[in-house]
């Protein structure tokens, strides 16, 4: 997927890859914006992928990474005043 690359970075020996990709799904009538995010370790090559995924087909990586970020920091916000 070296064409959807959008974003890379490499920091204490994490390696970090955002890709970006519109993709259809057969129980979703429309195009769907996909981002994956694949965290990779440099020295054990393990690696974590996390799927984010919007029908605003406009949308750029950063900003569907940060509506998701801002939503579970609601989602805690309220865990946390039900306690």
């Amino acid at each position: 997927m070296p064409e959807h690359l959008c974003h890379e970075v490499v920091e204490k020996n994490i390696r970090t890859r955002i890709y970006q990709v519109q993709l259809l799904h057969k129980n979703f009538p429309q195009p769907l914006n996909v981002v994956v995010i694949v965290k990779t370790n440099l020295t054990t090559d393990k690696s974590a992928k996390v799927l984010l995924f919007s029908d605003d087909l406009e949308l750029a990586y950063d900003k569907l990474i940060d509506y998701y970020q801002l939503r579970f920091q609601i989602e805690f916000n309220f865990r946390d005043a039900k306690q």
